[in-house]
């Protein structure tokens, strides 16, 4: 509790520092850069080259354009310098030098399947180099890959508000949450059905969707919170069945004819994920 009263204190202040600071180029102020994919870490480990997902935030390094902005980047790994060079010289206007001099690279040397986010939080020193490398006088936030409950106690021990999702409404964001979102605002969208949780959740809406739409001849179940389509699994319905027929065929077969995206998902794994 004390945690979320702080972190909704640290979060008030945001408003005044994205109206102020975010629209002035020349505006001193910090970006701490936390690519962590908090995301299930059974489906992360299926993913190859997964600890490289931390690199798709290197955009923000373009934020180094505004010659008084720092950039602090926290990775769990060290980033080749041939990449980061690549990202400094996309720069208009300002020398790779001059970037450089704005930007701090820190790893937790651990390439370890745990969100980087989570490294972090084990680190008490780790987070004591992020504070003390945001320059005096600067404003900063923190900009993160997805929010969740570490992200926010994360935050906290910054002391630092995110540009983000607050953690308590990340359901939303879910292939469940959003469909629901959708309906509620009337937002067109693909036929299905939204919290699946067991067995029998999955063949009752597969089978429903077969019998609302007779032409189908796949259907795709997802994890609420899977990854780059590595939380899918695809069902191709069975040709030359009768309606009648075809959810008992679901019900006795789904296990043997579901085939996750993921390399080496086992049909269980998917299924315990579920949720």
């Amino acid at each position: 509790m004390e945690e979320l009263q702080q972190f909704e204190k640290i979060q008030q202040g945001f408003a005044n520092q994205f109206e102020l600071f975010f629209p002035d180029n020349l505006a001193h102020k910090s970006i701490v850069v936390i690519p962590s994919l908090t995301l299930d870490r059974e489906v992360l480990e299926k993913v190859d080259g997964a600890l490289h997902y931390e690199e798709r935030l290197l955009c923000l390094l373009m934020l180094l354009r505004m010659p008084r902005a720092h950039v602090i980047y926290v990775s769990s790994i060290p980033i080749d310098p041939v990449i980061i060079d690549y990202y400094l010289h996309l720069l208009p206007g300002i020398t790779g030098y001059h970037a450089r001099e704005r930007l701090t690279l820190l790893s937790c040397y651990d390439s370890s399947q745990l969100p980087l986010t989570q490294k972090i939080l084990q680190r008490p020193r780790l987070i004591e180099r992020i504070k003390n490398s945001i320059p005096p006088g600067h404003v900063a936030h923190i900009a993160c890959f997805n929010t969740t409950a570490y992200e926010r106690t994360l935050a906290v021990r910054l002391g630092l508000p995110i540009y983000g999702c607050d953690p308590s409404l990340v359901y939303l964001g879910t292939k469940s949450g959003s469909r629901r979102l959708f309906m509620k605002a009337g937002v067109a969208m693909p036929p299905g059905a939204e919290n699946l949780q067991s067995y029998d959740d999955i063949v009752h809406a597969v089978a429903g969707l077969k019998d609302m739409y007779p032409e189908l001849k796949k259907a795709v179940i997802k994890l609420n919170d899977g990854l780059s389509g590595d939380g899918n699994a695809l069902l191709e319905y069975p040709e030359h069945i009768s309606k009648k027929e075809m959810y008992d065929w679901i019900h006795h077969n789904l296990l043997t004819e579901i085939k996750p995206v993921a390399k080496d998902l086992s049909v269980d794994m998917f299924l315990e994920n579920l949720n």
